[in-house]
């Protein structure tokens, strides 16, 4: 179940610039590792900040999370959002 705001979008506000960052890459298929080494941090660490964004987001696994930053990437990413269009 993916808890929503007032609005019907996950309360993306609730996570810090960095789980946002993960979630972005989350979204585009990355599994652990590679977003280790993508953000120059350690794989245990991506894990955790995936495990803190289900948690926020009130979802149930990752799958559910890639998909919230599939469609939410304009809430995730606001500054490329409204770059690009």
């Amino acid at each position: 179940m993916i808890l929503r705001a007032a609005d019907g979008a996950p309360p993306i506000k609730e996570l810090t610039d960095r789980e946002r960052e993960v979630l972005a890459l989350l979204g585009g298929g990355m599994a652990n590792r590679a977003l280790a080494r993508r953000l120059g941090i350690a794989e245990r660490t991506v894990k955790a900040h995936v495990a803190h964004i289900i948690e926020k987001l009130g979802l149930n696994t990752r799958l559910e999370a890639a998909v919230v930053a599939a469609v939410h990437h304009g809430l995730i990413c606001p500054e490329r959002h409204s770059a690009v269009g």
